[in-house]
């Protein structure tokens, strides 16, 4: 029954396949990135699989150099460091050198391939080939782009971290089953640095940008993250804010596990990790947002 005067309103039809807009209802549990709980700001991770799979199906046309620049530079620092200057260096922790590095490079190829292609390779979506602005033309949000983009990323993780494994075996430089694990870690690790890497990319106003991040940033890991000695070797204050460095909790988690050394510290760095993807998401989303739709 309707009250006198007041006609009833059937509600629209919705239209299979696409989501309906937020309501009033749902807006306030919606805004988990701050933006009012607008369509751009929706994830469903159909969608989300869909433009990983996109990337995918580009990426399959020039995959050969792309796996040459991800695998080369850490297997040639591998065997160079590890098997070169390591003939010259003694045991860590009763461990050879060349294992010891082996577990950090591999923490720091896949910081290097999820980072590479959430900056660059989404710049390039973004701003040269306009992907961006042509997803955004269908049911997808602008969140859900990105959160597939750091996907993709994540998955070329997962590919690099595999193969590295395999030739660590085969080099006899694993010492433990749980390494069968570091395939699956690699991928893990990868989604927080992937989502620093969107980050950066929402701020990036021409290719220079990055030069800032990977000079500051990248090299600053590379060098003091633990991948060539134990942080506990620098002093206090260093430590700390190696400690603060995301790669050095990628590479204890990845090292504890090509060694066999595990604990409950391991469950501390995946949350320093989670706990870094879910702030740089949330500033990546906010600050895309801002700067392709308002």
């Amino acid at each position: 029954m309707t009250e006198p005067g007041r006609e009833q309103v059937e509600a629209a039809p919705t239209v299979p396949g696409v989501p309906e807009p937020p309501t009033a209802e749902s807006a306030t549990w919606r805004d988990l990135f701050g933006l009012g709980g607008t369509t751009d700001e929706r994830i469903h991770l159909i969608s989300v699989a869909r433009v990983m799979r996109r990337n995918f199906l580009s990426w399959r046309r020039f995959y050969r150099a792309s796996l040459v620049s991800s695998l080369g530079d850490p297997l040639l620092f591998l065997f160079g460091i590890g098997w070169g200057l390591g003939r010259y260096v003694g045991d860590i922790d009763g461990v050879p050198y060349a294992q010891f590095v082996a577990s950090g490079i591999l923490a720091s190829s896949v910081m290097n391939v999820a980072t590479f292609e959430t900056t660059f390779s989404t710049f390039a979506r973004m701003r040269e080939q306009r992907t961006y602005e042509a997803i955004r033309a269908t049911p997808v949000s602008l969140t859900e782009i990105m959160g597939g983009d750091i996907l993709w990323a994540s998955c070329k993780c997962l590919l690099t971290a595999t193969v590295m494994t395999l030739v660590l075996f085969a080099a006899g430089m694993l010492r433990s089953p749980w390494a069968a694990a570091l395939p699956l870690a690699g991928f893990l690790v990868g989604i927080p640095f992937g989502a620093i890497g969107m980050c950066v990319t929402s701020r990036a106003q021409s290719w220079d940008y990055f030069t800032y991040y990977f000079t500051f940033g990248i090299s600053l890991m590379f060098y003091f993250s633990g991948i060539f000695y134990p942080l506990a070797g620098l002093p206090r204050v260093l430590q700390l804010i190696a400690w603060a460095l995301p790669l050095a909790h990628g590479v204890a988690i990845t090292r504890a596990l090509a060694l066999g050394i595990l604990g409950p510290m391991l469950l501390v760095h995946a949350a320093v990790l989670a706990l870094y993807f879910a702030v740089t998401f949330r500033l990546a989303v906010r600050w895309m947002h801002r700067r392709l739709i308002t």
